[in-house]
């Protein structure tokens, strides 16, 4: 496989996945939800605020380790050793 490819899916695409969590978690947070709807789909203010949290965290651990994954690699690499692992 090539080098950019690999590179994109082992670091990019997770860091893209978990900003993207987080912006539909921030979404979730920050859209009011009307007092008419389905009530089968109520949620009570408290647990719609800890799901958005706990994606948000969720994506920040996503982001926050692959970035340092990322930073070590680099490291390496610049180290000029060709020991990846």
């Amino acid at each position: 496989m090539r080098e950019r490819v690999r590179e994109f899916l082992g670091v990019w695409a997770p860091m893209l996945l978990g900003l993207l969590l987080i912006a539909f978690a921030g979404n979730f947070l920050l859209t009011p939800r009307g007092p008419g709807g389905n009530p089968l789909f109520a949620l009570d203010p408290i647990s719609a605020s800890l799901c958005g949290g706990a994606v948000v965290v969720v994506g920040g651990i996503l982001v926050l380790s692959t970035y340092g994954r990322w930073r070590k690699s680099r490291a390496v690499r610049d180290a000029g050793g060709s020991q990846e692992r």
